[in-house]
């Protein structure tokens, strides 16, 4: 994948596809900002006063934040709408919009920004409120600079782990994904089969493989070319997703191959689904990217169950592979 691609996938999130896993959305609105051992995170300071708001400005500056100011609820929201924040800090009595608006306000614009809520008549019930309307911890009145500091850093830092959380998990998925056809790749299939194949031994469930191919592959992509093979490929994956249950976990074997585990499916069952699946992919009649039709594609399928038809995983499969070359 290049840096172009990287970038698109990283702007525009990713959503879930029956047979593939990705996360719905990595949002920039989450990303803290560094460089060197500094923490670059954005921070909007809302108070009526004057004095408050350039008492925390300083401070957080120093502490190496970017800061902004809003002198009440209206302004804060004005800002919120065209910029964003990885952090407000809000008063919760001011002139005009209350603290607790200002909160429930900012959440529904920006669901995924943090907000900490600053009183100077600390009680269980204020905190519990701000809570409630989704602020995640407040500072007392009288100010204390390491309060505030301590805070602050605590919730950007934060952050900054659920982003990197975010992005571990995203990558472990990336690895695990076909990139042409957003399926499950080779390396997932062997993985998920073991795993599915143990359960069914242990349970005593069974357990049932499907491998196919498209008939003339080859033929139609010196036909029409590898562009429009690849898009045979990604429609033929999108005709599988509908063709199969959510728990089936859909596979690009490799090349025009793809390979489908059923579990809780015994051969029976697992037929009918390959016969479904015949039917959809020949009544389906294929378009390029600029909507010219290019026909209809043929499939064949081979199936094996287990236990019936093998008792390890490279038994299954064989058996499987087996039956898909008999089909031909």
């Amino acid at each position: 994948m290049n840096k172009e691609d990287k970038k698109k996938k990283k702007d525009k999130g990713f959503s879930l596809l029956k047979g593939s896993v990705f996360p719905s959305e990595i949002s920039d609105k989450n990303t803290v900002r560094e460089e060197g051992n500094g923490i670059f995170a954005r921070v909007l300071i809302v108070d009526d006063d004057e004095g408050v708001r350039s008492l925390l400005n300083d401070l957080l500056v120093e502490s190496n934040y970017m800061v902004d100011t809003a002198s009440c609820g209206e302004e804060a929201l004005k800002k919120i709408r065209v910029s964003t924040y990885d952090l407000i800090v809000t008063d919760l009595r001011m002139r005009g919009m209350h603290g607790l608006e200002v909160i429930k306000e900012v959440k529904a614009i920006d669901p995924g920004v943090d907000v900490i809520v600053m009183t100077g008549y600390a009680s269980v019930n204020s905190a519990v409120e701000s809570m409630k309307a989704g602020a995640v911890d407040y500072i007392t009145k009288p100010f204390n600079s390491d309060q505030i500091r301590l805070v602050v850093d605590k919730n950007i830092e934060r952050r900054k782990f659920q982003r990197l959380a975010s992005e571990r998990e995203f990558y472990k998925i990336l690895s695990s994904i076909d990139g042409l056809t957003e399926l499950y790749n080779y390396r997932y299939f062997h993985q998920y089969l073991q795993m599915e194949l143990e359960r069914g031994k242990r349970y005593k469930r069974p357990l049932s493989l499907i491998m196919l191919d498209i008939d003339d592959f080859k033929e139609y992509n010196d036909r029409y070319g590898h562009p429009v093979g690849d898009l045979v490929l990604k429609n033929l994956s999108t005709i599988l997703r509908s063709a199969t249950r959510g728990c089936d976990v859909i596979c690009r074997y490799g090349g025009e191959e793809f390979a489908i585990i059923l579990p809780e499916t015994n051969k029976k069952e697992s037929a009918i689904v390959c016969e479904r699946i015949r039917k959809a992919v020949e009544n389906t009649n294929l378009v390029d990217e600029k909507g010219n039709s290019i026909g209809n594609i043929r499939i064949t399928a081979g199936l094996a169950s287990f236990p019936v038809d093998a008792s390890s995983k490279n038994e299954l499969i064989e058996k499987t592979d087996k039956a898909l070359y008999q089909g031909k």
